[in-house]
């Protein structure tokens, strides 16, 4: 099994890595055989999407990045994982910037018509996210829309979410619960890719 996980969070060491720590842990307890590539969206200097149109014309991406490494990397995972806080009611802007620059694998697919994404592969998303503020009524389901489309043009289903509220008051290397459930939802990541 191979397993790509990308940190959406620009700190280290804080709540959203440490959830992708933990949930890592409950796949590697249920996987004997997995790979992980773990990756900062912070470090990898995507740089944003142009809109300049050229991957409607030729294959891939022209801005020289790491983009087509990443893609190559969604294009051998079977377990996708993102993390994120909640910044104005969405991820942040690294983590969106590599989202965005997917308009290449959208072209690919249905411009080009050669997806640079194996299509009879499966693969399952996973999308974590916290918020430093209480719940509030629009929750944390901004992110949702952005992760659908996202895990769509990788040719992933959109598995599910793991959110946490109010980390500001309490961050979730102190919450002994929260740990414990995002190390479940991880060995439910592996139970879920197998069945199929």
């Amino acid at each position: 099994m191979k397993v790509l996980a990308i940190m959406g969070s620009p700190r280290r060491g804080k709540n959203n890595d440490t959830l992708l720590d933990h949930i890592l842990k409950g796949i590697q307890s249920k996987e004997e055989n997995v790979s992980i590539i773990r990756l900062n969206a912070n470090d990898l200097n995507i740089t944003p999407c142009t809109a300049c149109d050229a991957c409607s014309k030729r294959l891939g991406c022209i801005q020289k990045d790491g983009m087509a490494d990443l893609i190559h990397s969604f294009n051998e995972a079977n377990i996708i994982l993102m993390t994120s806080p909640m910044y104005f009611n969405s991820i942040t802007a690294q983590l969106k910037a590599l989202i965005d620059r997917n308009q290449a694998v959208w072209s690919s697919k249905y411009a080009l018509k050669h997806s640079l994404i194996d299509r009879y592969q499966r693969r399952i998303g996973y999308m974590i996210c916290t918020a430093g503020a209480p719940e509030h009524p629009y929750g944390l389901d901004g992110v949702i829309p952005i992760l659908d489309l996202f895990f769509k043009s990788i040719n992933a289903d959109y598995y599910g979410n793991f959110f946490v509220n109010n980390v500001d008051e309490r961050p979730v290397y102190e919450n002994e619960e929260i740990l414990q459930k995002i190390y479940r939802a991880g060995q439910e990541l592996v139970m879920a890719y197998h069945k199929g």
